[in-house]
């Protein structure tokens, strides 16, 4: 089981050698700080993610003085990861399970709660919206008033359990040992009743081998174990393919076992080249003409090959490449204390060419990976600043169409608020959150950042954290979770 937690977790790690393109990006720690809502209020050279019009407003004195100086460089780097469902829990039941007790028999009331937590688990992980996202940005801005150059890297990667072999697990007990152990096990304040399995179910282990007495110690267990009537279908499927597979004939190993972890991302370049027009003393327009070059890759890897982990550091070898270009749009208004901004992204959806390709894995066993082709489908922000003092900023965004990810079925669509307070000039203090509209499986995320200010050099920090946590080897750890940084220079 720590093979399946090292290979799906080492997601994170290789991260940046397939990345993804479409969900929505924390392009600056100022950004990040205040819960990603920029777009009406960019001042720096990240304006070619959040809003190309800033740039009309910038190198001039008029304009104020966080958008006054004539050049400025940046340089942000940013990475962060998200569990889908319940991912971490599943992962760290499996840890706990004494996998090597379980193929000998089912000795007492802990090993059959580690039995159906098995099969609970195996059962969860195949799900589709059961699995681990990462992201990662680095970039490098150079502007000269309106007109900005930059290297932007955008990364994502999923990796999620798609085949799960209940097969194969090693167990050595036949059935009628198997169903023996578990009809002879005392559980504590076992009640004699069955009320979680139905008939059906209840069938469906009785022909499997199962006896009565088994049967209701399972659900007597399961309930104890806490599992829920629409997961216990799934657990007796289960236990059906663990009675098929102790009643055969022939010995079964891990070594034989098929599941497997599916990887997929693309990687992006974008070199853009920005320029920002005020069309008037308030309104002003602004766009990227983006040269992009993008991988998309591929790889399935044996999650019980003694050999995975070279199998998953050769993902870089199975990949497409393919160059095009990019076009975005933005428009920013300022009347007064307000500020608008509205900005479209790869508004002409270039594509990425997918790939088929047969691959020989270690365990013998030839699978053909196909990539599909990527399309980025343009990313519509819009958003509104109020800024009552000169210091202080107060924003909110919203994304108006939902923006795709590397995870199959999940999409994307934030609302983000957030605050600076630029004390004295010298010390930016960043609060916010963000919510994705799109899926409910994250609750709300906090962000918060921390600028500091030296002449025309400036560094920042930012980090967010979900709400919600997951206890994954004894310690809570965030559904979702990003930091970023950045080292600035201005004048």
């Amino acid at each position: 089981m720590s093979r399946i937690i090292g290979l799906v977790l080492l997601v994170l790690a290789v991260c940046p050698q397939f990345v993804f393109a479409l969900d929505t990006y924390f392009a600056s720690p100022r950004a990040m700080g205040m819960g990603g809502a920029n777009v009406a209020s960019v001042h720096d050279t990240s304006a070619q993610y959040y809003n190309p019009a800033a740039f009309g407003f910038m190198g001039d004195p008029a304009a104020g003085e966080k958008a006054a100086d004539k050049f400025g460089i940046d340089l942000t780097a940013a990475a962060g990861y998200r569990l889908h469902s319940d991912f971490s829990q599943y992962i760290d039941d499996l840890n706990d399970i004494d996998l090597d007790q379980l193929k000998v028999g089912i000795e007492n009331e802990s090993d059959l709660h580690d039995l159906l937590l098995l099969t609970e688990a195996l059962n969860a992980v195949e799900e589709d919206k059961t699995g681990v996202t990462a992201d990662a940005t680095v970039g490098i801005g150079v502007r000269a008033g309106r007109f900005c150059i930059g290297v932007r890297s955008y990364a994502a990667a999923s990796g999620r359990v798609t085949s799960v072999d209940t097969l194969n697990l090693g167990f050595t007990v036949t059935q009628d040992e198997l169903n023996t152990d578990i009809e002879t096990v005392v559980l504590s304040g076992d009640d004699g009743q069955v009320t979680l399995l139905n008939a059906d179910q209840q069938a469906a282990l009785l022909a499997a081998g199962y006896t009565s007495e088994a049967i209701q110690n399972i659900d007597y267990a399961a309930r104890q174990q806490g599992i829920s009537s629409s997961d216990v279908d799934g657990v007796v499927n289960l236990l059906v393919d663990v009675a098929d597979a102790t009643g055969s004939t022939t010995s079964t190993t891990l070594d034989d076992n098929t599941t497997t972890v599916d990887l997929h991302g693309i990687s992006i370049v974008e070199l853009p080249l920005s320029y920002g027009y005020r069309l008037t003393p308030h309104i002003a327009i602004g766009g990227n003409l983006k040269l992009m070059r993008g991988r998309v890759y591929k790889n399935q890897v044996s999650v019980f090959d003694n050999n995975a982990g070279d199998a998953l550091s050769e993902t870089d070898e199975h990949y497409q490449e393919t160059t095009t270009f990019g076009v975005d749009l933005g428009v920013m208004a300022k009347y007064g204390q307000f500020s608008f901004g509205l900005v479209g992204r790869n508004l002409n959806s270039p594509k990425f060419d997918g790939f088929s390709k047969t691959v020989l894995l270690d365990n013998g066993e030839t699978v053909t990976l196909r990539a599909a082709d990527v399309r980025l489908d343009p990313q519509v922000t819009a958003g509104v600043a109020y800024m009552p003092l000169e210091t202080l900023t107060i924003e909110a965004n919203i994304d108006l169409v939902e923006n795709e990810t590397t995870f199959p079925g999940y999409d994307t669509r934030n609302i983000s608020v957030g605050l600076e307070w630029d004390a004295f000039h010298v010390l930016a203090l960043r609060l916010g959150g963000y919510k994705n509209l799109a899926n409910s499986d994250v609750d709300f995320v906090y962000t918060a950042g921390l600028g500091v200010n030296l002449w025309a050099a400036r560094l920042d920090i930012a980090g967010a954290f979900a709400a919600d946590s997951y206890e994954y080897d004894g310690s809570d750890i965030p559904q979702e979770a990003k930091i970023s940084a950045a080292l600035s220079f201005n004048f």
